[in-house]
């Protein structure tokens, strides 16, 4: 029931939290019958959260760290949301891992009545654009099921979670489904051997999981595929007829930003280097500066001009009274996350859950006090639901003018400095140049 009433919350606040978020595939998760969804995990409670809502119906159960699981209010809360423990050794020694007996035993009722079940195939979380190897736990779990409740129609689902920056607040989601494994397809080679048979579906699991999502092969290579997703987009999108607004378009262009540094650092590991040096120059030189990559890019030099800058100063001003009505709707509860998170906590892979988790919560009880408020001091209660739904509207609106006013005063920075240090601008443009002719050498 608690989840019910949640998950409602939850997707406004998925909705609100990320500038958007898209699934495909998702027909492959509504099918009847049992399902273990076999997920990647860079991004602790936000990952099954937000698949999750996105799926919904059906409703997706998820195991999660045991020791998270203390008696009292905690456990109810997360029973009740269908979190389900597992134990690792590092959590509860040789007695946690005992208590997996039951777990499994869970499971496989869960999966006996239909249901789907979260696993994360990982075994771990980590911010990482890479697949980490999957752990042995995942097939046992999976023939186990199938012995124990003789589950043949039991199907696997691979599913990859893709975020542009997962700690951050207003990034994009992508989750991309991939195609059902029928595990009854391996269950004559299980009977005769099941260790080979196990080993070889987590093969099979791998590849399949890793084409659903951005998989960079060395870590070093991280900032210079950031760097070029951000100033080869214009141009690639444009060769192949692709929208900027949408997510699966976006997946395929870092998949190709990927797969060409993926291959170049096996065989000219020094033209990565040579191109890494030349974007993180570029990106301090834009820095000293204080304008950003759009800036430059040539497609939208001719658009950027005094005229369009007094039309969106004229935007600016025209809405301040609504963007003030938002400030004042939002700043504290917002402000107080972000403190509370930055203070308490450490890890980055539990920022953006935290973050959050904890604005949820403050958001709704400073929604309620001004309704209350508001209700208590006005002559007619309908004040209080039209304070509540301004302050929601306006809300919302902040979130979409912040941008807006950001990338304002970045044109008229650009501006001043085209009249100022014009060869600043013709530097920096050869400069972008340059690292375009480089990486496409590369492909």
């Amino acid at each position: 029931m608690l989840w019910h009433i949640l998950k409602y919350y939850l997707g406004f606040v998925i909705a609100v939290f990320f500038k958007k978020t898209t699934i495909k595939n998702a027909q492959n998760l509504k099918v009847k019958g049992p399902v273990i969804v076999a997920v990647n995990h860079p991004n602790a409670f936000m990952d099954p959260i937000a698949l999750t809502t996105l799926v919904y119906p059906p409703r997706l159960r998820y195991l999660a760290r045991g020791d998270a699981f203390k008696k009292g209010i905690v456990t109810i809360l997360l029973e009740s949301l269908g979190i389900i423990p597992i134990f690792r050794i590092q959590d509860g020694g040789k007695e946690g891992l005992k208590k997996n007996d039951e777990t499994y035993e869970r499971v496989n009722s869960l999966l006996k009545k239909n249901k789907k079940i979260i696993i994360f195939a990982e075994g771990l979380c980590i911010q990482e654009r890479r697949l980490r190897p999957l752990k042995k736990g995942v097939p046992r779990m999976v023939f186990g099921a199938i012995e124990s409740k003789g589950l043949n129609d039991l199907i696997v689902v691979p599913v990859g979670i893709n975020y542009t920056d997962p700690s951050q607040f207003r990034g994009t989601l992508f989750c991309n489904v991939g195609e059902p494994i029928k595990m009854i397809d391996y269950m004559a080679a299980y009977k005769e051997a099941p260790a080979k048979t196990m080993n070889q579906f987590l093969a099979d699991l791998a590849p399949k999981m890793k084409e659903l999502i951005v998989h960079i092969n060395h870590t070093r290579s991280e900032e210079v595929i950031s760097h070029l997703e951000e100033v080869y987009r214009t141009k690639y999108y444009k060769q192949h007829n692709f929208k900027l607004n949408n997510l699966e378009h976006d997946f395929l262009f870092s998949t190709k930003v990927v797969d060409v540094i993926n291959k170049a650092e096996e065989i000219q590991p020094e033209k990565v280097k040579e191109l890494n040096q030349k974007t993180v120059h570029y990106f301090k030189e834009l820095k000293k500066y204080h304008i950003k990559d759009w800036l430059v890019n040539p497609t939208n030099q001719s658009s950027i001009t005094y005229p369009l800058f007094t039309l969106r100063l004229l935007y600016i001003i025209i809405t301040l009274p609504i963007y003030f009505k938002g400030l004042v709707a939002s700043y504290l509860p917002y402000k107080l996350t972000d403190l509370i998170t930055t203070k308490k906590v450490k890890v980055i892979e539990f920022k953006a859950s935290f973050n959050m988790g904890i604005g949820a919560f403050l958001f709704l009880f400073y929604y309620a006090c001004i309704f209350f408020v508001v209700k208590a001091v006005a002559p007619n209660p309908w004040w209080a639901v039209l304070a509540l739904f301004t302050s929601a509207l306006s809300s919302l609106f902040c979130l979409h003018l912040s941008p807006f006013r950001k990338k304002t005063w970045g044109i008229l920075r650009l501006l001043k400095l085209k009249s100022s240090q014009p060869d600043v601008i013709q530097m920096l443009s050869q400069q972008r140049k340059d690292i375009i002719q480089s990486f496409e050498e590369l492909m």
